[in-house]
């Protein structure tokens, strides 16, 4: 049983000989820079449109609403939407809040990001319990443009290979 050979070898040579390595981290780097900035505007958009991911917020208690002055969640000064941000690590990017990042009371906002994805249980010191509702901000976010930052790849990929 013998192997054949099919498609444009000479091409495949001179792509090989020009060394696409470079090239190729190159594509992938670009990709992810443009990845991290489509989700990090997408992430505020949501927070903004009050739907991040096309999934809308569980809605504000009345108390919550007399207490901020707005039915918006997430949005009390603006500072956490505007924390939201990216850092590129070589092909990896990092999409979301920094752990360091503190809000203006030297609150950690990371944390307060954490309580409104995932939702929380409180208790109080007078014995009450509050209990507030996941209103997930980054992950429906992720999930709603994975097609599309995998075709960001595709497209870097298939760029770098045929140049």
């Amino acid at each position: 049983m013998g192997v054949e050979r099919f498609g444009d070898w000479e091409r495949a040579k001179r792509l090989l000989a020009q060394q696409p390595g470079a090239r190729l981290a190159l594509a992938i780097r670009q990709a992810t820079v443009k990845a991290a900035i489509l989700l990090v505007r997408e992430i505020q958009r949501g927070i903004r449109s009050q739907a991040p991911g096309g999934q809308p917020f569980a809605k504000l208690t009345d108390a919550t609403i007399a207490r901020k002055g707005s039915s918006k969640a997430l949005i009390d000064t603006g500072f956490l939407i505007h924390s939201i941000t990216h850092r590129i690590l070589r092909d990896r990017a990092f999409v979301g809040l920094l752990r360091t990042t503190v809000s203006r009371d030297g609150e950690s906002l990371a944390n307060i990001a954490a309580v409104m994805e995932y939702g929380a249980t409180i208790p109080m010191p007078n014995g009450t319990t509050v209990i507030i509702p996941p209103r997930p901000f980054l992950h429906p976010v992720m999930v709603q443009y994975r097609d599309e930052i995998l075709d960001l790849y595709r497209e870097a990929l298939r760029t770098a290979l045929t140049e």
